[in-house]
């Protein structure tokens, strides 16, 4: 799980959803953006994030050397990555994670060392797509997130028919 300026493919039924708008102005540097988060096949997320840099108030720019972006899943602190150089206008990066539906997502965006503040944007994770598998252990049904074919488990993200019905 990175930072990336590749774009991730969006499978069918999935969207970039819940835009958050980010804002943070020094004398010398500003920041600005939106972010949005998109859900990918089986537990996958993507955030994507449009940053501008630009003058600060004072009508000058002298931005820091390095964007510093990190994400944070269900309160887990994620690492920083701080590879990519800022220049001025509107950079677009992208982060892939997994998670579950409903979990708290949290983008930090800003410059390593800037006097702007850290901006901040929290996304709860979307649905997961396609129907979920269940599979009846005991009597019970119970949700099955994994399933392993060929040797490598996958995400179980599937329909089949019981009874007459599908679930």
């Amino acid at each position: 799980m990175a930072w990336s300026q590749t774009a991730p493919t969006l499978p069918s039924g999935s969207a970039w959803e819940q835009e958050k708008s980010v804002f943070g102005r020094a004398n010398h540097w500003s920041l600005s953006g939106k972010l949005y988060i998109a859900r990918l096949n089986g537990r996958q997320f993507a955030v994507k994030a449009e940053l501008t840099s630009d003058n600060g108030s004072y009508g000058t720019y002298y931005p820091p050397s390095k964007w510093t972006l990190r994400c944070d899943i269900a309160g887990v602190s994620g690492t920083e990555d701080t590879s990519f150089d800022v220049s001025k206008g509107t950079t677009t990066f992208y982060f892939v994670g997994d998670a579950g539906e409903g979990v708290n997502i949290t983008a930090k965006v800003g410059g390593v060392g800037a006097a702007v503040a850290v901006q901040t944007a929290t996304f709860t994770a979307p649905a997961l797509l396609g129907s979920t598998l269940y599979f009846k252990v005991g009597g019970t049904w119970k949700q099955a997130t994994l399933y392993r074919k060929g040797g490598t488990w996958k995400n179980a993200l599937a329909e089949f028919k019981a009874g007459g019905t599908w679930k």
